[in-house]
């Protein structure tokens, strides 16, 4: 988006490109916020993630942006009391820092804010529709045109039952979570590859699939290249 199109206190779908630019990528010095929020960035890379816009940064076209994110790890800072009762010296001050868990033994999490400063550039609407690549379209069919070879119709029917359940549950956390917007673009076509094998074995009569003799099918998937590459 452009930087004047953004609205302070909107949320927005960023979108991280898989390669950061330079000025992203190993910067040295800073704050301890600075260092965990670029280790966020990091590791967000190549994803959508839900942002509320919080101000404007000091780069130009820059904004920053506040994330939630569940934190398992807490501190807690011991009152002198608790200090004494451990046997510990007078004179300072003393913090436990850990994870709390329940009777089961789970780990007890909480929101966490981080706060990010991204080019504007890397904003999209909340409602942004996004398409298959074509070669990324090609590489799933042809996975599942794999997966297929040799199957029998009931096996291929009962596999594309289990590629709709998928995509229900993965169509279900994107609507909460952008980052699994690709990943129920992917599982939308592996479940329509599904349902084209299974016509094509129903009508052709085989006892199993051969993708041989598919003049649909797709063996060969291409390598999958991100945008920042040549």
């Amino acid at each position: 988006m452009r930087i004047e199109d953004v609205q302070v206190g909107a949320e927005y779908t960023a979108s991280i490109p898989q390669r950061l630019p330079p000025a992203y990528r190993g910067r040295l010095g800073g704050s301890v916020a600075q260092w965990q929020a670029d280790m966020q960035l990091y590791m967000a890379r190549g994803r959508r993630l839900a942002v509320t816009v919080t101000g404007y940064g000091d780069e130009p076209g820059t904004v920053t942006v506040t994330r939630e994110l569940p934190a398992g790890r807490v501190r807690l800072r011991l009152t002198e009391e608790q200090a004494d009762g451990l046997g510990l010296a007078e004179g300072q001050a003393y913090e436990i820092t850990g994870v709390i868990t329940d009777e089961a033994e789970r780990v007890i999490t909480f929101p966490h804010t981080v706060v990010l400063t991204i080019p504007a550039r890397w904003l999209r609407p909340p409602d942004e529709r996004l398409e298959v690549h074509p070669d990324s379209e090609r590489f799933h069919r042809a996975l599942v045109c794999r997966d297929a070879n040799g199957k029998t119709l009931q096996e291929i029917e009962q596999a594309a039952h289990e590629a709709l359940e998928k995509v229900r549950h993965v169509q279900g956390l994107a609507l909460d979570d952008p980052t699994h917007d690709w990943s129920a673009l992917a599982a939308d076509v592996d479940h329509r590859e599904w349902l084209r094998i299974a016509d094509h074995v129903r009508s052709t009569g085989l006892a199993t699939y051969d993708p041989r003799n598919d003049p649909g099918a797709v063996e060969d998937p291409p390598r999958v290249r991100f945008g920042d590459e040549a």
